[in-house]
């Protein structure tokens, strides 16, 4: 009755069919509309300004300085027939309406569906001037393989998309989702709904695209604005690095023009958002590098060799199960000295340190939901040992490759793993340091503070504080293993002794094949040693 109902209308209404081209392209393909019935002319008149010829899904990498962000974010770019500037091409983007600024309730709405989202068709620029400019993050573009009739369905389905709306979750029916929806509205056999698990995250939209048989013809990367300022610095002679930083130094033609090269494109990275704005400070001042850099043409600009990196869509999977075995020995008096506990972890995502590198997030973690529990041999009881709701940890990078801040927030509930009790209860961990990267890994000197607040079966108050201060040391020599070290001091108001104690980490992962890792980890806090194995399955 439906089928006969579209069929009808569709046939009999040119209104109608100017609503829902798609749907009127379908029924012509199947014979239950003749050919010769008229496309909507404004619909026709779309497709000749659009002049679709090739399909890019875009993913911006990882921002972990936004939260909203901190996942990366898909799009669609739509190339024009002769047309190989992205300035001059089309997005399609889908996105939530954001009702408020406030990071709970931003949160609680992004989890629960309380943002509307829809999608939109705006200048490809706008994308890369916020991604790729203001927010220092690489567009990777995975060109399509879609045929001529595809490429009609593809705009007419766009078409009818703009009059939907749809709830937003953040962790489910977000913007991946519904580009993959999308896309299998084109070609219903690409079975995505199905195939994709139930937390969609933009990087698995990637890994799943890509696992599928010819439909991926072209690969690339838009490097940021971030990474070209970087990779130009770094080819300065010292003599012109010198003269940026004192302008007294006397320079040759040539370095002459490789400093203004660096210096626009400084501040094209700087100060991009009020370039875009068109500040009038702003304008004027690139406009005068600008004119002393035409004095001498004759020197060419020399380009910009951005380091390779690593495609996003060979990302690890985002969960994983792990089985393992903890001992424990104590080395107070009057405590248990020892004993051992079964593990048994289920983390619902994303990335952390120990994690392959290949295709994540740099040196960064950003994880949400973990449960970790234990089995205790001598007490015969099942323990919750840690939940952790979410855990984020940014090390950033500055384009003159020096040391820059590190900072990090974990929110959830545990058992606290020094006061000897079973005393399950929230807590709250943050730090802040500064780190300095190198070509396989990451040094960093942190101060993590932690908060519990629990009632325990013995030993120190219901409010526990904890503060370290740390070296930290995590690198990856070989891609199948990375390796992280910790050193430092501990305090502690629910010690005993009442001052600070050694504390010394090391944990490692080996990856044994794509699916299967070994972890294992060995914490000294003074006198009590914990010591961990567990193997990883990656799905």
């Amino acid at each position: 009755m439906e089928l006969q109902a579209a069929i009808k209308v569709l046939k009999d209404d040119p209104v109608m069919r100017c609503k829902f081209p798609a749907r009127t392209l379908y029924l012509k393909s199947k014979g239950f509309i003749s050919p010769q019935v008229k496309n909507c002319p404004k619909f026709e008149y779309f497709k000749r300004k659009v002049k679709l010829e090739n399909v890019w899904l875009v993913f911006a990498s990882y921002y972990v300085n936004n939260p909203s962000s901190a996942f990366g974010h898909t799009l669609f770019k739509l190339q024009g027939k002769g047309n190989n500037n992205d300035l001059l091409e089309y997005g399609v983007n889908f996105a939530a309406h954001m009702t408020t600024q406030n990071p709970l309730l931003y949160t609680l709405f992004g989890l629960t569906g309380g943002f509307k989202g829809n999608f939109s068709l705006l200048p490809y620029f706008i994308k890369i001037t916020e991604y790729n400019d203001s927010e220092t993050r690489d567009l990777w573009e995975y060109k399509l393989k879609l045929n001529d009739s595809e490429k009609e369905m593809f705009l007419a389905h766009l078409w009818e998309m703009d009059q939907a709306v749809f709830d937003y979750y953040y962790l489910t029916e977000n913007c991946s989702y519904h580009l993959l929806l999308f896309l299998e509205a084109i070609r219903p056999e690409l079975n995505f709904k199905e195939r994709m698990s139930y937390f969609v995250l933009p990087s698995e939209t990637l890994s799943l695209v890509n696992q599928t048989k010819n439909f991926i013809s072209q690969r690339k990367v838009r490097s940021s604005q971030f990474k070209k300022t970087q990779a130009r610095h770094l080819a300065l002679s010292k003599e012109v690095k010198l003269a940026f930083k004192t302008k007294e130094v006397p320079l040759k033609k040539e370095d002459q023009a490789e400093l203004l090269d660096f210096q626009i494109d400084l501040m094209d990275l700087e100060k991009g958002k009020l370039l875009f704005k068109k500040d009038t400070e702003a304008v004027k001042e690139k406009r005068a590098l600008q004119k002393e850099r035409s004095k001498l043409s004759m020197v060419e600009t020399r380009p910009v060799i951005v380091k390779e990196t690593t495609s996003p869509h060979f990302i690890h999977p985002s969960r994983y199960l792990a089985l393992g075995h903890e001992s424990q020995s104590f080395g107070r008096a009057g405590k248990d000295p020892e004993f051992g506990r079964f593990l048994f972890t289920y983390r619902f995502s994303f990335h952390e340190y120990l994690d392959p590198q290949k295709g994540a997030p740099s040196w960064s973690q950003l994880m949400l939901g973990k449960v970790e529990g234990a089995y205790d041999e001598e007490r015969k009881r099942l323990e919750l040992k840690k939940f952790t709701l979410f855990k984020t940890e940014a090390n950033q990078e500055n384009w003159a490759n020096t040391g820059a801040l590190s900072w990090g927030l974990e929110v959830g509930a545990r058992n606290h793993p020094n006061t000897i009790a079973y005393d399950v209860g929230p807590y709250m961990r943050s730090l802040v340091g500064v780190n300095w990267r190198a070509n396989k890994g990451i040094f960093r000197i942190i101060l993590p503070v932690t908060i519990d607040y629990s009632r325990p079966d013995t030993l120190a108050d219901e409010l526990k504080i904890q503060g370290m201060l740390l070296a930290q040391w995590i690198v990856e020599p070989l891609d199948f293993f990375r390796l992280n070290l910790a050193l430092g001091c501990h305090w502690g108001n629910f010690q005993a002794e009442g001052e600070p104690l050694r504390y010394a980490n090391l944990s490692a992962q080996l990856d044994l094949n794509s699916d299967f890792s070994l972890k294992t980890e060995t914490e000294f806090l003074n006198k009590d040693i914990n010591v961990s194995t567990s193997l990883l399955f990656y799905f």
